[in-house]
Parts: structure tokens; C-alpha cells; sequence
């Protein structure tokens, strides 16, 4: 009897599941996953201090009294926190979105 209990609740539960999974498709809810952010950040902050490489040795020595490289590794580990907050997990997110 406690085994037929147990079918009978497993089977309820996974009906349950999937009509609710179907009623959040039909209202036009769904998973999105948004891959490669970690390798986009990366390629960001290369492509930032890439940039500074032809200035002058003048712009040089007013970035470096601006103090911008602190400056942009603080954004950049900024932006970092924010998506490790937000879920990044081995470089994607995945966020139910709204059609």
C-alpha cells in the first residue's frame, strides 16, 4: 500500500511539473542562457589597455599621476562581481526571460 502511495504522489508530482512547464510556455516564459561572458570580460579589458599602448610617453605620465590603471582593474573587477552575483557559473548565465 506504501509503495502504491508513493507511485501514485511520484506520478502526481511529475504531471504537475510538466503542466505547469507548459502553462509557463504558453504565457511565454522561458530559459535563456547566455554564454562566453567571462571570455567577452577578458577580451574587453585586453582590447582597454591594448588601446593605451600608442599614447605618448606624456599621456603616459598623466594616466599614470590619474592613477587609471587602478582605476579600470577596479571596473573591471567590479563588472566580475556583479556577474559572479548574478550567477555566472563556468561563463554563462541562464535567466528566465519573457517573450
Amino acid at each position: 500500500m506504501v509503495a502504491f502511495i508513493a507511485a501514485l504522489i511520484g506520478g502526481l508530482a511529475n504531471a504537475a511539473s510538466s503542466i505547469v512547464g507548459r502553462v509557463l510556455i504558453a504565457m511565454g516564459f522561458s530559459v535563456a542562457t547566455y554564454t562566453g561572458i567571462d571570455v567577452a570580460l577578458a577580451a574587453l579589458k585586453a582590447a582597454s589597455f591594448a588601446a593605451f599602448s600608442g599614447l605618448p610617453a606624456q599621456a603616459f605620465a598623466v594616466m599614470g599621476a590619474l592613477q587609471v590603471d587602478r582605476v579600470s582593474n577596479i571596473i573591471f573587477s567590479a563588472l566580475a562581481a556583479r556577474l559572479f552575483l548574478n550567477g555566472l557559473t563556468s561563463g554563462s548565465i541562464t535567466r528566465m526571460v519573457l517573450k
